[in-house]
C-alpha cells in the first residue's frame, strides 16, 4: 500500500496530465490498447512475405544468392518487428 505521501504525489500527476495531455490522459484512463497504424502492418507483413518467398525461391532453385537475399530480408523483419518502427 502507499503512504499518504505517495498517494498525493501521484495525484499531483495526474493533475498534471489532465492539464497537460488531456487526450493522453483519456486514454490512458479509458485503458485501451493503441491500434497499430496500418501501413506499418502493411510494411512488416509485406516484408515477413518477401523473406519467406525468397528463401522459398533459393531452396526450389538451388539458388545462394536468393537464399542469402532471404536470410538479409528475414534479419531486417526481425529488427523490425522488434523495433519501435513506425510507432509514435
Amino acid at each position: 500500500m502507499l503512504s499518504h505521501h505517495d498517494r498525493q504525489e501521484l495525484e499531483k500527476i495526474e493533475r498534471w496530465f489532465e492539464l497537460t495531455e488531456p487526450a493522453l490522459a483519456a486514454r490512458l484512463r479509458a485503458g485501451t490498447p493503441a491500434r497499430p497504424p496500418l501501413l506499418r502492418l502493411a510494411v512488416l507483413l509485406s516484408l515477413d512475405i518477401t523473406a519467406g518467398l525468397l528463401m522459398l525461391l533459393g531452396l526450389i532453385l538451388n539458388s545462394p544468392a536468393l537464399l542469402l537475399t532471404g536470410m538479409i530480408t528475414v534479419t531486417a523483419a526481425v529488427i523490425a518487428h522488434l523495433s519501435r518502427f513506425g510507432r509514435d
